[in-house]
């Protein structure tokens, strides 16, 4: 008879030692990874002003960049600095005060506008929510009247809440001293640190190094500089079509659309509910119709020939992939996950790309 054989002979003792580095070491970097997280969390301002300085640098780098050809690095950060104050206080003095207005007026005329909207909710003869349930159209009368109640009771602590924050001592130095401080460092810094960055790899791989950096720079800086024009078409565009169609608060919703606008997909729902319903209470039917074919057309010229042109040739990444990575973003870090949610997925396909081709025979 032959000896059965020994269903556990495969375990040895290098093997076993084998799987236990193994255990230890996922458990060691999941840990590790744990602390990481609890420590960015604890810094979390330091780490937001990092991020801004980033998002400030890759924006101005390449005015800099092409400034610095005829004169000193120092003297081309210090007119792009100067030109960006000239146009921020032009556009403060614009804009601010129309803006400020209107978020005034809607703050104070909110439960009239609320009261109009419910009216139209509850007539008889409405064409759209007439053939709605009871029990649904009952609730959707009541979400203006809280709301109206709750901004009447909350809304000018909270918005005055809102505008210490932003107005802080802390938030105003870290906007307008720290953040473009370490930009100027950064790019003042920059050959030096790429430099620095390509001492520390062999030289056999720093063509590939400097190739792999060229691509990031391509999706981050061009997602970033590409997402803020795009944002500011359509916060113009959409303002002056507020504006034609008299449509209250057109600035203040313009300012919304442009900011949203910032997180792919996000400052379309974001601005057009509250535009066709402050057309709908103030003008009427048609012309909130209208607001909403305007408001569509507008975001089918974005989606179809603006953002693909500025911003899909860097990122190329397809709608679905976009979503997902904002949603994934939005869980993980809230509105600044949002942010770099696009930028980080760009970056993530440049290299599971490399190192595809690296891989590849």
């Amino acid at each position: 008879m032959t000896p059965s054989r020994d269903p556990w002979g495969w375990v040895t003792e290098a093997r076993l030692t084998y799987a236990l580095k193994l255990l230890l070491v996922i458990v060691l970097a999941l840990y590790l990874g744990h602390l990481g997280l609890l420590f960015l969390e604890r810094i979390a301002p330091i780490v937001y002003i990092l991020i801004g300085a980033i998002f400030f640098t890759y924006l101005i780098y390449p005015i800099v960049s092409r400034l610095a050809r005829n004169m000193p690095t120092v003297v081309a950060v210090l007119v792009v600095y100067a030109s960006l104050a000239v146009l921020f206080v032009a556009a403060g003095w614009l804009v601010i005060p129309r803006v400020a207005s209107d978020a005034s007026d809607l703050v104070r005329n909110w439960p009239t506008l609320a009261a109009t909207l419910g009216t139209y909710i509850n007539d008889p003869n409405n064409p759209l929510l007439s053939r709605l349930p009871d029990s649904i159209r009952t609730d959707v009368l009541q979400l203006p009247v809280a709301a109206a109640e709750w901004l009447h009771a909350h809304g000018f602590e909270t918005i005055g809440r809102v505008m210490s924050v932003a107005l802080g001592a802390f938030a105003a130095v870290a906007t307008f001293v720290i953040i473009p401080l370490l930009a100027a460092y950064m790019l003042l810094d920059m050959e030096r640190l790429r430099d620095a960055l390509l001492r520390l790899v062999p030289n056999e791989r720093r063509e590939t190094t400097l190739a792999f950096l060229g691509d990031v720079d391509r999706v981050f800086g061009g997602f970033i500089r590409g997402q803020l024009l795009v944002a500011l078409c359509v916060g113009v565009m959409l303002t002056i079509a507020l504006l034609a169609m008299h449509v209250r608060y057109a600035f203040l919703l313009g300012l919304l659309a442009a900011f949203g606008d910032l997180i792919p997909y996000v400052g379309a729902i974001l601005t057009f509910i509250p535009a066709v319903l402050v057309a709908l209470a103030n003008n009427g039917w048609v012309n909130a119709a209208i607001v909403a074919a305007l408001f569509v057309g507008i975001y089918e010229v974005e989606g179809h020939l603006i953002a693909p042109t500025v911003v899909g040739r860097q990122v190329k990444l397809s709608p679905l992939i976009v979503l997902l990575a904002i949603l994934i973003g939005a869980e993980l870090g809230g509105v600044f996950g949002m942010l770099l949610a696009v930028p980080v997925a760009g970056i993530l396909r440049v290299i599971v790309l490399r190192a595809s081709k690296q891989g590849s025979p």
